[in-house]
């Protein structure tokens, strides 16, 4: 008897990470301490779409073959499911300072409207906000006063009408460029928020055209405008503070942005550079940034199947189906020491996730669809 046909869906709805709290030392004067518990929003998890029912064949893994074929059809299995992940939190953080005006800002939000209309990361949760921030009575270095999002969290598409109200109701009049308390802000929320969702994965995305200007010649005992405090602030969220799971900090440098600082950002944050958007066609090029960006951000790992969690099956009869592109399903091996394409238990005594190795990973991430199903009751194929 066929298995049931594997769901085509986006990458954003097939991987997932469990995020694990690391302690890390906070920058000088940084606030990130996790001592506020922001409010949030939340919102219902994206369905996955039925696709084909294609026939196992060679190609996915190239000249890398499994020891032991493995027909999905196999009478052994005794049932194929979809893989379960844990979403992907994205909290965006833009400039709208006066240097955004004109086909920058409206570029920038063709860009954004575009990607989040998109159905690739269908399930990605985004949320939003704009630095400078408007007046208040808040002090203008407080990092805690750009923690809430103007868009709450919530997943693509379903939050797309929100985010493009928003930034269509948005213009660049700030007179300086604040990253230090925004870039700190946003990194608060996105560890408030894997805190308080154990096992989801967090990320930041700074987008800027520009270079670090104010909010005021010293915030505490720090310079708000030295790349340097900036580069801090990313590296304490990176490596996880006070006990808070760790944050990593994309950027998207729009043109006008200083490459050297906004590089030296993204690699303290854990994402090694920044990808920059060139003036000749900056709607189309944000957007596919953004995209590389989401991509790059997607863990990848799966939880293990309940079944086999608890006890039915035996972590030695789990076989992961697995295919790019619409590209015929194959099982992808286990490979316990990675060095191939595989998956693999991240712990071998007492595993809690099923691990793409890197090549996988990597493949899975460049591609514009994934899909992948766990076969349930075949003795697992080991490379």
């Amino acid at each position: 008897m066929r298995h049931p046909s594997l769901h085509h869906v986006p990458l954003a709805c097939l991987l997932g990470l469990a995020a694990a709290g690391l302690h890390g030392a906070c920058a000088p004067d940084s606030g990130i301490d996790g001592s506020m518990s922001p409010a949030e929003g939340a919102g219902p998890g994206g369905d996955l779409d039925s696709g084909g029912d294609p026939e196992p064949d060679a190609g996915l893994l190239g000249d890398a073959p499994a020891e032991v074929p493995l027909d999905p059809d196999a009478a052994c299995g005794l049932v194929t499911e979809e893989a379960v992940i844990v979403p992907l939190n994205l909290y965006i953080m833009m400039d709208k300072s006066s240097s955004m005006t004109g086909d920058q800002w409206e570029s920038a939000k063709a860009g954004l409207t575009a990607f989040v209309n998109g159905a690739r990361f269908a399930g990605v949760r985004v949320a939003l906000r704009f630095f400078p921030r408007d007046a208040d009575a808040a002090p203008a270095c407080d990092q805690f006063a750009y923690m809430t999002p103007l868009v709450p969290f919530g997943p693509l598409p379903d939050n797309a009408p929100a985010i493009i109200e928003t930034i269509e109701a948005e213009s660049p009049d700030g007179l300086s460029t604040p990253i230090y308390p925004a870039l700190g802000g946003a990194i608060l929320m996105g560890s408030e928020v894997a805190k308080n969702h154990p096992g989801q994965a967090s990320a930041v995305l700074l987008v800027t055209d520009g270079q670090p200007q104010g909010p005021a010649d010293r915030c505490g005992a720090v310079d708000p405008e030295d790349p340097a405090a900036i580069a801090a602030l990313a590296r304490a969220g990176a490596d996880g503070v006070n006990g808070l799971p760790p944050v990593r900090t994309f950027v998207i440098g729009l043109p006008g942005v200083d490459q050297r600082i906004a590089h030296q950002i993204a690699a303290a944050g854990g994402t090694d550079a920044a990808v920059l958007v060139g003036a000749t066609n900056t709607a189309a090029e944000f957007q596919n940034a953004l995209a590389k960006v989401t991509g790059q951000a997607l863990p990848c790992e799966l939880e293990i199947p309940s079944q086999v969690a608890g006890g039915q099956v035996s972590f030695r009869d789990v076989n992961v189906l697995f295919a790019l592109d619409g590209a015929p399903q194959e099982v992808l091996p286990q490979s316990p020491g990675c060095d191939g394409p595989g998956w693999r238990y991240d712990d071998p005594d007492r595993p809690t996730a099923l691990t793409l190795c890197p090549a996988t990973c990597e493949a899975a991430r460049s591609a514009s669809a994934a899909r992948i199903q766990i076969l349930l009751g075949c003795e697992t194929v080991i490379r």
